[in-house]
């Protein structure tokens, strides 16, 4: 009972408040609902405005278009009309050119070829940028887009009487020339005619016009001989005539010369069999040498003993000669002359010493060159493999090996023959005189053995006269 009074007033206080809630969820809803409402308005706009813009928009292109139409109709109908006045011009042309198109194909021709002949030729030191003026007739004679003029005719013949004109013409220039080392440098040159080009600053020097660049570049080696005497000689002088040495062929001939290969080039084309043959050479030639002062030596000791016979010397062949028939002369005729034989023998095989070898390199140094060519040869035939046939230059290589290593072989034989037929001949003739050396003393020993058999005496002649 209690509880029921206790409880009565808070639910009396609750049946009061709810009236109160669902109207602030009614307000609470009505709000949104119109909020809403107001973005939907404000979506509606936009949209409405983006469309209005894209009516506009439309509008104004279908405007475009219809100009853009417009513009091609009348661009179609002006195109039409150029076309017919191009044909109407080019057969007017046609017509006025007439039989003038073979004469100026001429003209084209010969001005193409003097485009070339200008861009290499020294003059175009003095004449310069000729060659474009030459280019754009030689295509206008070619299009055929104009009817040549006749200053043009006139100037085209203006150039190849001026180019003619400066091929007897020496002219002092001062030019920039590129040199491998000092890089451009200003220097006085002299243009003789349309042949060479030359310099004294610093020095006597022949200088190449390279077209390609429009530039005087140096020679990467200037020729041997007597050209640059000439060249000093020629420009110190300033009256008189004087040897000077030009050109014909305005640089390819001067070219040539100058890649021709030194003595030491060459040399190193043969590789190491041509340093071998090269060394055998020098072998033979030393040699030959050693033995022609031996063999003098040995001919003036000689000489001198064969006018003090009674004195012999063991320092000479003939000396020891003697000696050996002083040490056996007291022995019966057939001992003395087997003594003086060996002598003769032995001193023989000194005079002849290294002679042999004389010989064994005539021999060889032509067998060595054929091996040089042979290696030259496969060298040839291993670039032929690599690189095929097509560029000659790799080709070169071998094929100078095998032909320097020859030549260089016969160049080391022929001599080292005559050297060792020299050598040979001075020999044999020393030895010549020791065998009528040999021979005279056996006959005097005989003839005195001889005359004292005969006489009953035991007294052996002494040396006191020599074989002539």
């Amino acid at each position: 009972m209690l509880l029921a009074c206790a409880g009565g007033p808070a639910y009396a206080q609750e049946d009061a408040e709810a009236p109160y809630a669902l109207r602030s969820v009614l307000e609470s809803m009505a709000a949104h609902q119109e909020d809403a409402l107001a973005r939907l308005q404000q979506r509606e706009t936009r949209y409405q405005t983006r469309l209005e813009n894209a009516q506009q928009k439309l509008a104004q292109a279908k405007a475009r278009l219809g100009r853009l139409e417009a513009q091609g109709v009348r661009l179609e109908n002006s195109f039409e009309s150029n076309r017919v006045e191009l044909d109407d011009k080019a057969k007017l042309l046609s017509d006025k050119i007439g039989a003038l198109k073979e004469l100026f194909g001429v003209f084209q021709q010969n001005a193409s070829d003097l485009i070339g002949a200008f861009v290499n030729s020294p003059t175009s030191l003095e004449f310069a940028d000729r060659d474009v003026w030459l280019e754009g007739f030689a295509n206008r004679m070619k299009n055929a887009t104009e009817v040549s003029s006749a200053d043009d005719i006139r100037s085209l013949w203006f150039e190849i009487q001026r180019e003619i004109a400066a091929t007897d013409d020496i002219v002092w220039l001062r030019a920039p020339v590129v040199d491998l080392q000092d890089g451009v440098t200003e220097r006085d040159i002299v243009r003789v005619g349309t042949f060479n080009l030359l310099t004294a600053d610093p020095q006597p020097a022949y200088l190449r016009w390279d077209g390609g660049h429009q530039r005087v570049e140096t020679l990467a080696r200037q020729p041997g001989g007597d050209e640059l005497l000439q060249v000093e000689n020629y420009l110190s002088a300033s009256q008189g005539l004087h040897t000077l040495s030009l050109d014909p062929t305005r640089g390819p001939l001067l070219g040539l010369l100058v890649e021709k290969p030194s003595l030491r080039e060459r040399v190193d084309q043969g590789g190491l069999v041509g340093y071998m043959i090269l060394g055998l050479g020098a072998l033979s030639l030393v040699l030959a040498v050693f033995k022609l002062i031996d063999i003098l030596l040995l001919s003036l000791g000689m000489s001198i003993q064969a006018r003090k016979l009674s004195s012999p010397g063991g320092g000479n062949p003939l000396g020891r000669l003697l000696q050996t028939w002083h040490e056996y002369r007291q022995r019966d005729a057939e001992v003395l002359a087997m003594r003086l034989h060996d002598r003769v023998a032995k001193e023989s095989g000194r005079i002849h010493r290294f002679t042999i070898f004389l010989a064994i390199i005539a021999a060889v140094a032509p067998l060595m060159g054929l091996l040089g060519t042979v290696v030259g040869m496969i060298n040839t035939f291993q670039a032929i493999t690599l690189y095929g046939t097509g560029d000659p230059q790799t080709m070169a290589g071998g094929i100078s090996q095998a032909l320097i290593t020859t030549v260089l072989g016969l160049i080391v034989a022929v001599p080292a023959v005559l050297l060792h037929a020299l050598v040979s001949s001075r020999g044999k003739r020393l030895v010549n005189r020791l065998q009528q050396h040999s021979a005279a003393l056996t006959g005097d020993a005989l003839a005195a053995r001889q005359d004292n058999a005969a006489d009953g005496s035991a007294v052996l002649p002494s040396v006191t006269t020599a074989p002539a």
